[in-house]
C-alpha cells in the first residue's frame, strides 16, 4: 500500500469480522441447503483448493 504523499510503501492490515447466523428458521435452513446444492459441481472457492491440485488441473488443461 502507498504511504500519502510519500513514494514509499507500506503493510497493509485488515480485520475481517464474521459472524455465523444462529437459530435460523426452517426456511432459512431450507435456503441454506438450496444453495449448499446449487453450488455442489461448480467451482465456487478457487482459493480452498490446495497447491498440488491447482498444478494438477494446469497440467491437465495443457493436455486438452
Amino acid at each position: 500500500m502507498s504511504v500519502l504523499r510519500s513514494p514509499a510503501r507500506g503493510d497493509m492490515y485488515i480485520q475481517a469480522v464474521v459472524e455465523t447466523p444462529v437459530n435460523l428458521t426452517k426456511k432459512q435452513r431450507e435456503l441454506l441447503r438450496e444453495f449448499e446444492k446449487a453450488g455442489e459441481h461448480e467451482k465456487t472457492s478457487p482459493e480452498s483448493a490446495g497447491f498440488f491440485t491447482r498444478v494438477k488441473e494446469f497440467f491437465e488443461d495443457l493436455t486438452e
